[in-house]
């Protein structure tokens, strides 16, 4: 499966390059502009950061383009698209229930090649397909003919044989349509000509939902309340859960026999296969968000913590400020009796030792030697950091080749050793890390398909060696084997991804939390938890 979400990206800097454009300082001040406004006004609601980015970009750079770029066919073919037509472009971004683009099978690279070349046609020599893309309302409409796109999950449906230039052609021009009408409805709402689609925006949401629960999509909870307990903790075990409980939590996460929910200074625990959840942890002192957790197999707790700081603090550490409020991280270890038995001042530790400020902890995990390994946001160079048990800094984990995501996916691989996602600017893989060289050690890269949005599980899977989910769907893999199994491709997915919360349980089993609905309470955006459902998949290969 080929992810095609950075294309946008890609067309705007080649087109630049084309015309011998610079963009002037004032260009990427106002990108940054744009970035902070669309984060203020939360009006990108399930969006990836990686959409925002590109949008941000778009309303910029393509803008200027079009000023400096001759205005041919191309342009006025975009020109004539009515309102209504680009208003369901907009909307369709807005209710897709995953991030990005996917197709059903990868293209060739013959393909590839082909819509490379396409795509000058298409924007320099006004080469344009006879017909437009068909749209289909359930993947099961695709009978193998021709190109489709199904919205709901941005999927292109692609035929066996290798494609015509007229398919080809749709699909490009789909994206280009979609694109400008990307740029052009944003463009009329920053100015004021038009209103924020929000009734065609949650009309469409509302039959989406209508549209699962008659497929059947949607469990009842006396439906799984019938679910036997030796069934509920199988492997191969898949469920539907609405959610009973009342906290308006933001992550979960897997602890050795149970999921924990965190929320505003509070931590829920909830049994697997319930859907009710009941205070674990509420001790915070001011308010605090628990950005990651790992429960250790002696039952102590590992919090990843933004904690608000006195507006009165004078300390020499600045702090991070969110929405005009100052903020802390931290790391905090309680034991197996909810005692905090230590604070970590992972925020000074970090601007003494790299003289840079983390604005949270991302990912944690606890080897079977104790060793405590942290990835904090924004640390460009270092991949994790390592602590002893007590959270003692002992060394940092470099790599001169690779990187993280800052949300890269860190987990126990079936082996017993510590696996981080790694990549450079074109490739992904795993690598297992040295805690005593601090580095990384066996590497293996270019496992998943090529253009794979990150890996944002790495985890032991049921009856493989790994589990991975992504925005690109579930994938399975052994060590040794060339390349991992897409066992649940994207547009498959059971619920929405974007803005999905996850984790992977000890069986294998990935689960997610899916909230379709949300509430503002001023600068916070908080979920509804009448609105939220559990899904458990199974990732076993049999």
């Amino acid at each position: 499966m080929k992810n095609k979400a950075d294309q946008l990206e890609q067309d705007l800097f080649r087109m630049a390059q084309r015309e011998k454009m610079i963009l002037p300082e004032t260009v990427y001040k106002e990108v940054d502009d744009k970035l902070s406004e669309i984060h203020r006004s939360k009006r990108l609601g399930r969006m990836t950061w990686k959409r925002a980015v590109i949008l941000a970009a778009a309303l910029v750079a393509m803008c200027s383009l079009t000023v400096t770029a001759a205005v041919g066919a191309l342009q006025r073919r975009m020109e004539a698209m009515n309102e209504r037509e680009m208003e369901d472009y907009f909307v369709q971004i807005y209710t897709s229930r995953l991030g990005a683009d996917n197709y059903s099978r990868s293209l060739t690279d013959t393909e590839r090649e082909r819509m490379g070349r396409l795509r000058t046609s298409y924007e320099e020599e006004a080469v344009f397909p006879d017909r437009t893309l068909t749209m289909i309302s359930d993947p099961e409409e695709y009978k193998g003919k021709g190109v489709a796109f199904y919205k709901d999950t941005s999927t292109f449906f692609l035929p066996e044989e290798s494609m015509s230039d007229e398919e080809l052609l749709e699909v490009i021009d789909f994206v280009y349509k979609r694109d400008y009408s990307l740029q052009a409805m944003n463009q009329k709402i920053e100015e004021g000509e038009i209103p924020f689609p929000e009734q065609q925006i949650a009309q469409q949401a509302a039959q989406q939902i209508a549209g699962n629960e008659a497929a059947g999509e949607e469990k009842t909870r006396e439906e799984n309340a019938a679910v036997p307990n030796d069934m509920i903790r199988n492997p191969g075990q898949e469920l539907t859960i609405p959610y009973t409980g009342d906290l308006e939590f933001q992550n979960i996460a897997a602890g050795q026999n149970c999921i924990f929910l965190t929320g505003e200074s509070s931590i829920h625990k909830m049994e697997i296969g319930s859907g009710d959840s009941e205070l674990f942890f509420d001790d915070f002192e001011t308010e605090t968000y628990v950005n990651a957790m790992y429960e250790d197999k002696k039952g102590n707790l590992y919090l990843g913590l933004n904690v608000r700081m006195d507006e009165n603090d004078d300390s020499a550490y600045s702090g991070i400020t969110i929405g005009g409020v100052r903020y802390k991280t931290w790391l905090w270890i309680l034991n197996a009796d909810r005692e905090v038995i230590r604070k970590v001042d992972i925020a000074s530790l970090l601007e003494q030792e790299y003289g840079v400020r983390s604005r949270m902890i991302t990912r944690i995990v606890v080897d079977e030697q104790g060793c405590v390994y942290v990835r904090a946001a924004f640390l460009w160079d270092v991949l994790l950091l390592i602590l002893d048990e007590q959270g003692n800094y002992i060394r940092s984990v470099t790599s001169e080749e690779f990187n993280c995501h800052d949300l890269g996916g860190l987990g126990i691989g079936k082996d017993g050793r510590v696996y981080t996602q790694i990549q450079t600017k074109d490739r992904m893989g795993i690598a297992s890390v040295d805690p005593v060289k601090g580095a990384l050690d066996e590497i293996y890269m270019d496992i998943v398909p090529e253009g794979t949005i990150m890996l944002d599980i790495v985890a032991a899977g049921a009856d493989t060696d790994f589990v991975f989910w992504g925005y690109d769907g579930i994938f399975t893999y052994n060590l040794g084997e060339d390349k991992a199994v897409n066992v649940l491709p994207a547009y498959e997915a059971p619920c929405n991804w974007e803005g999905v919360m996850y984790c992977a349980l000890p069986d294998g089993r990935i689960v997610f939390a899916d909230c379709s609905q949300y509430r503002n309470e001023g600068d916070k955006i908080k979920s509804v938890p009448e609105n939220i459902t559990f899904y458990y998949k199974s990732t076993l290969t049999d």
